[in-house]
C-alpha cells in the first residue's frame, strides 16, 4: 500500500506504561495512572509523539465517574480527573 501523507496514531497506552514500569493490574487500569502517576502517562504520550505519532489518544478507556467512585472519590474529582484524561 503506497499511501503519500499517512496520519499515524498512537498504540496501545497500556504497553507503554507496562514497559515503563507500571503496574495495571487495578480495575480501573491505567485511569489509575491519572490519579497516581500522571507523569507517566505524559511519558507514554511523549513516547508515541517522538516515535512519529501524530495523534495521541486519551487515558480514559476505564475512567469514568461510577469507577472512580468506588475507589472513594466524588463526583467532581471523579470529573476532574476525566479531564486530565
Amino acid at each position: 500500500m503506497n499511501i503519500p501523507n499517512p496520519f499515524l496514531i498512537d498504540g496501545g497506552l497500556s504497553n507503554v506504561l507496562e514497559k515503563q514500569g507500571c503496574d495495571l493490574n487495578h480495575t480501573l487500569w491505567s485511569a489509575k495512572l491519572l490519579e497516581t502517576n500522571p507523569e507517566a502517562i505524559i511519558q507514554a504520550h511523549y513516547t508515541y509523539l517522538m516515535a512519529g505519532a501524530h495523534c495521541i489518544t486519551s487515558s480514559s478507556y476505564q475512567a469514568s465517574a461510577p469507577g472512580f467512585k468506588a475507589f472513594g472519590h466524588n463526583r467532581e474529582n471523579s470529573n476532574t480527573l476525566i479531564l486530565k484524561s
